[in-house]
């Protein structure tokens, strides 16, 4: 028993938990970072490599449920807490602490063991052989059968399978259909993009914000934050496209900015901070060379030509957004797109790329669902849609 319990500790040491964030609860999320990082544990980066779920404020219906199938795949032991809309350090870490507690509780991981519904194998076999019942009564109707209709009924317990499509040079390939987020590291809270792969290259792509009709009604209210909190954000998004990019070292020094503006939101560091981060994103070569063209608005029909609007490639925007941060905690409100519009950006501006490719291209916009942006009023020369 006390060997069980030493490995068990040590296991729980070295805990890795899936965030997943709420629209606008992005302080939230920061929080559980921070703890997670001060526990020495690590973020996850899937829901396989995931011991926990940590959702950082409080999910709609949408994102409750996706939350839950991501829940369906963790291996056990597992733990999971909702933290919400607490930045407290002392809230969070009570939440961790009830985490760690469930997952050294030998007994209730046994019983989730014990009652999670466990696949068989032999599924599979009785599905085809009802399918190949079922082909065989019908073989009057095959000629009524489109391939579409014949993938879904030879989809093995309701796994679809790709679809036959034809590529740009005319030779027939495989079609997925394939939906990122919204439960993804460094992704826009509440986004899904539903994209169609040929290969490994997006074909096209839909993009929305689950729960959306809360998101646009009247009951979610976004106090505008401070400017201090503004510049944090910033860093934060400009730390996760960091991630996407492969710069552990960049993306350290933008969470330390981001935690200074924190904790710190008067001090006089603020503004010296964001300069040696620019100084430092500049110097950086190779992360120039490996960002300049890629997601380039200037290659897209009707772009948007606001002056608030996001502009050029990626590598563009990453400069932009520490420009954002350096305005915001000088206190300058901006006008800027909504997030809807930036979303109907983000379709055009995947097609055509990979997937790693198209997650640094959604992470340069920028795009927070949780935000009421400052509007400028109607520019005749700015976005016209999609």
């Amino acid at each position: 028993m006390g060997l069980r319990h030493r490995v068990t500790t040590l296991a729980v040491d070295a805990t890795h938990v899936l965030v997943v964030q709420a629209p606008g609860a992005w302080r939230t999320r920061v929080a559980i970072e921070r703890e997670i990082g001060r526990r020495g544990w690590r973020l996850a980066s899937s829901a396989a490599d995931a011991d926990a779920v940590a959702v950082a404020g409080t999910p709609g219906p949408g994102l409750s449920q996706r939350v839950e199938a991501v829940w369906e795949q963790l291996p056990g032991p597992r733990s999971r807490t909702v933290v919400a809309d607490h930045t407290d350090p002392a809230a969070v870490r009570a939440a961790l602490d009830a985490v760690a507690a469930e997952l050294l509780d030998t007994e209730t991981q046994s019983r989730d063991a014990r009652d999670r519904p466990r696949f068989d194998p032999k599924s599979l076999d009785d599905d085809d052989d009802d399918d190949d019942e079922s082909h065989m009564e019908g073989d009057d109707d095959m000629g009524d059968m489109d391939m579409g209709d014949m993938d879904m009924a030879m989809a093995p317990s309701g796994i679809p399978l790709a679809e036959g499509g034809d590529d740009r040079d005319s030779l027939e390939m495989d079609v997925l259909h394939l939906p990122l987020g919204p439960v993804l590291p460094y992704w826009p809270a509440g986004v899904v993009l539903h994209a169609t792969l040929q290969g490994d290259v997006l074909i096209a792509a839909e993009a929305n914000a689950v729960d959306a009709d809360l998101l646009d009604s009247e009951q979610h209210t976004s106090v505008r934050p401070g400017p201090a909190e503004r510049a944090a954000l910033r860093c934060d998004q400009l730390a996760s496209l960091l991630a996407l990019a492969g710069w552990a070292d960049g993306q350290s020094a933008a969470v330390r900015v981001r935690d200074t503006l924190i904790d710190d939101p008067d001090g006089p560091d603020g503004s010296r901070l964001i300069d040696g981060l620019e100084r430092r994103v500049r110097r950086a070569r190779l992360l120039r060379w490996s960002l300049r063209g890629i997601g380039d608005l200037r290659r897209i029909d009707d772009p948007p030509t606001t002056s608030w609007a996001p502009r050029g490639d990626v590598y563009d925007r990453l400069l932009k957004l520490i420009d954002d941060a350096r305005s915001d905690l000088a206190g300058t409100d901006r006008p800027e797109l909504p997030w809807p519009e930036l979303l109907a950006v983000a379709e055009r501006l995947v097609v055509g790329l990979d997937l790693a490719t198209a997650r640094l291209v959604v992470a340069s916009l920028a795009i927070d669902t949780g935000s009421q942006p400052v509007h400028a009023g109607h520019d005749p020369e700015g976005f016209h849609g999609a």
